[in-house]
């Protein structure tokens, strides 16, 4: 593969980056045509020791789908899912070790938040038990139990609740962290990038 044609398929790769990123990140790649020509070595040699083109730009997209967590700034969860299904493109093998993980992880956090979110509800529910024991005493029963139970245990189930919601929220944030930082990782590794 020459020069022309790897930059042209790298430039394709580059996807939806911008525009100043696809130039700078072309303008490397050019450079290390121009490096290793001015050393004897064939346009050839010198795209061949660079790798795939199609590899190395979909893991400069995947970068630039993740810059903001590079940055130490807030990762979406939208960036971090287009990021692992760019990653899974790169190769059949990260199918396995990415997206299923990915997916299984997921669902352990759409049951752990069903959980947080469910328990405010239940010590609101406990809460206002007793209140509807004494309006509608033919269809809710106490079951012998205190209503001074009723209601403290519900008041302790919706403080568990709340504090677990704000555990979930720092623990989502870090589950996005920890998926892009892996997700690029794993795009250097295909892609033998530093």
């Amino acid at each position: 593969m020459n020069k022309e044609t790897f930059l042209s398929e790298l430039k394709r790769s580059l996807g939806r980056m911008p525009e100043g990123e696809k130039k700078d990140v072309l303008y490397d790649y050019e450079e290390h045509f121009r490096m290793g020509t001015a050393e004897g070595k064939t346009e050839e040699q010198v795209a061949a020791s660079l790798g795939n083109p199609r590899l190395i730009g979909k893991s400069y997209a995947i970068d630039s789908l993740l810059e903001d967590h590079k940055e130490g700034g807030q990762v979406t969860a939208g960036s971090v899912v287009r990021a692992v299904f760019a990653s899974i493109s790169l190769t059949f093998f990260n199918l396995i070790f990415i997206l299923g993980p990915f997916l299984g992880l997921v669902g352990v956090m759409i049951g752990l938040w069903a959980t947080a979110i469910s328990l405010p509800i239940a010590g609101v529910g406990a809460v206002l038990g007793p209140v509807a024991a004494l309006i509608i005493p033919q269809w809710v029963s106490l079951g012998g139990i205190s209503v001074f139970f009723w209601i403290f245990g519900g008041i302790g189930v919706a403080a568990l609740g709340v504090l677990a919601v704000i555990g979930m929220y720092f623990l989502s944030r870090l589950f996005l962290k920890a998926t892009a930082a892996y997700v690029m990782l794993n795009a250097r590794i295909v892609t033998r990038r530093r």
